[in-house]
């Protein structure tokens, strides 16, 4: 059976979106296209060929997320950002380690202890470890501080059964429009690898989406673009933005469609009254399947070429939406829950402003219920 939502994603959006960051990069300059949380929930199994076309390698969160990449067939480079040591402790995590290893996952590193237990695992299962250290050059999140960087990047290089491909940190503030905190950033990395030998035959790496399009200085050996790659712009406070293009279409078809006279309340706690007799239809979907329940009272949805309010409260299956001025709305008619076209008040950046979050919490939250394909 079906499911009453329907995903479209772009192909040739996202490839469009890989071409444009492309044309940023001096030659030699590597793309690592960021495919963590299942493509920011656009399906990685729809985009891996497309993703494959155009990136040089693929970046992970997790290690089950490094394993599935590898079970769907893909045999280029992955970058695992967890930690190495991210995982159950003992022999657990020494089996997990060993499975990574074994399937050519390039590794994270943040300390000596995490560099002896990958070359620990590399021993046992007969092969050489990749991996990159992650600087922490101020955000203050994962990575070896960078004034204490150098001893272990010196460690990785003469580390037995290791090989370091790569040096990295992230920059906090790269989408803001003062660039100050992220230069600083940057002067702090590069002095830190400098301080373990420097750049010669290594990967280094820094830039996220934000400063792959905003920070040229950034763009280094490699860029690691995630949300850009799907169409969306990081931030309002951008100094570039790109013509990138939204992958996602969300739909759904009016399954109810009922006349309510003026007064007439809706929705738990009642929170919308209908100043005037109103014609409503109701939409199979809610914050379950990831529509967030702070749109109640100030999204719109697209039905028969009108924008229907949403009215009261989202719930977790079920939507009000008022079609009073769209009075050829049928039963059965689709529902444009969220428009690939970025200037529609119901595209992922508007909804996102309307609900106080990020482009990247709208799509990454798009619940299991949804049924996606890939359009060309």
């Amino acid at each position: 059976m079906e499911s009453y939502l329907a995903a479209e994603i772009s192909a040739s959006a996202v490839a469009g979106n890989l071409a444009l960051l492309r044309g940023l990069l001096a030659p030699g300059v590597k793309l690592c296209a960021v495919v963590k949380a299942d493509c920011y929930g656009h399906g990685l199994a729809l985009l891996l060929d497309t993703l494959q076309a155009g990136a040089d390698c693929l970046a992970v969160a997790t290690p089950q997320e490094a394993i599935d990449l590898r079970g769907l067939g893909y045999g280029g480079a992955i970058l695992m950002f967890f930690s190495a040591c991210a995982l159950a402790d003992g022999q657990e995590r020494l089996d997990a380690l060993a499975e990574l290893i074994s399937r050519n996952v390039t590794l994270t590193v943040a300390s000596g202890r995490e560099l002896d237990v990958v070359a620990e695992t590399a021993a046992k299962v007969a092969a050489q470890a990749v991996v990159h250290v992650k600087i922490d050059s101020g955000m203050g999140r994962s990575g070896v501080p960078a004034d204490s960087a150098g001893p272990l990047i010196r460690q990785a290089r003469r580390q037995r059964g290791v090989k370091l491909e790569g040096i990295y940190t992230h920059l906090a503030t790269a989408d803001e429009a003062d660039k100050s905190y992220a230069r600083e950033q940057l002067k702090l990395f590069l002095a830190a690898v400098e301080a373990g030998g420097g750049r010669d035959g290594l990967v280094i790496h820094a830039a996220n989406s934000a400063a792959t399009i905003d920070l040229s200085d950034a763009r280094l050996d490699m860029v690691r673009p995630g949300i850009a790659v799907y169409g969306y712009q990081p931030s309002d406070d951008m100094h570039h933005r790109l013509p990138l293009r939204p992958a996602l279409r969300l739909t759904a078809r009016l399954m109810q469609i009922k006349d309510l006279p003026a007064g007439s309340r809706c929705g738990y706690g009642l929170t919308h009254t209908f100043t005037r007799p109103s014609r409503v239809g109701l939409v199979p979907v809610g914050y379950a399947d990831g529509y967030f329940r702070r749109l109640s009272n100030r999204a719109t949805m697209r039905v028969a070429g009108y924008d229907a309010p949403v009215r009261g409260r989202v719930s977790m299956d079920q939507v009000i939406i008022d079609l009073t001025d769209a009075p050829s709305a049928a039963i059965g008619d689709e529902v444009e829950i969220i428009s690939p076209d970025p200037s529609a008040p119901h595209s992922v950046a508007n909804l996102a402003r309307q609900a106080g979050t990020i482009p990247y919490e709208i799509t990454c939250r798009l619940g299991k219920r949804l049924r996606a394909t890939l359009t060309r």
